[in-house]
């Protein structure tokens, strides 16, 4: 492997010059193994390499330094996820919502009230309300704001969500003053 004297060591440096091995010929003494390490001037893979017929002097300045990385936000704490900012509401009303529609199915596939569902299944109903709850503070956590997706806004889930809950407390106060299921 021979290199030209007459190339720059910038391009070389900055990768504009391929150095590989001659092929292997078969019955020629295997060639000696030596590590060779190349240091570059420039570590900023965005800088051009220079072009082919020029010649860097020594004295040129050095590219300035690259811009210190932007600062990565804290993650929340669980007063500030659980405070007023909407979470807890926004997970309460999912809750209100996944309760109210498998009440009025249960109901109106079984004819149970919903106390009575609750007794039949507690650990179910519990460990899904347990992980829709989780699931919820997850995006809370990690400072995702939820982008609205055709008629499924923010503002939409809020409106529902405050909806689930009025109907599911009328459905337990009715069912409470009346005895028996709703359907």
């Amino acid at each position: 492997m021979q290199l030209h004297m007459n190339l720059s060591a910038s391009r070389i440096a900055a990768g504009a010059i391929n150095v590989r091995p001659a092929p292997f010929i078969r019955g020629a003494a295997a060639p000696k193994r030596t590590s060779r390490h190349i240091v570059r001037a420039e570590n900023d893979p965005s800088t051009p390499p220079p072009p082919q017929g020029s010649q860097e002097s020594p004295s040129s300045s050095p590219s300035p330094p690259p811009p210190p990385p932007q600062p990565t936000a804290a993650a929340p704490t669980v007063t500030e996820v659980m405070g007023f900012s909407g979470a807890p509401e926004i997970i309460n009303g999912r809750l209100a919502m996944l309760g109210f529609v498998a009440a009025l199915g249960a109901e109106l596939s079984t004819g149970e009230s919903v106390l009575t569902q609750l007794a039949d299944e507690p650990t179910l109903i519990a460990l899904t309300f347990v992980l829709f709850s989780a699931a919820s503070l997850v995006p809370a956590f990690a400072r995702r704001k939820s982008d609205p997706v055709g008629p499924f806004t923010p503002q939409a889930e809020m409106t529902n969500g405050r909806a689930a809950m009025i109907g599911f407390a009328a459905m337990l106060v009715y069912e409470g003053v009346q005895g028996i299921a709703l359907f």
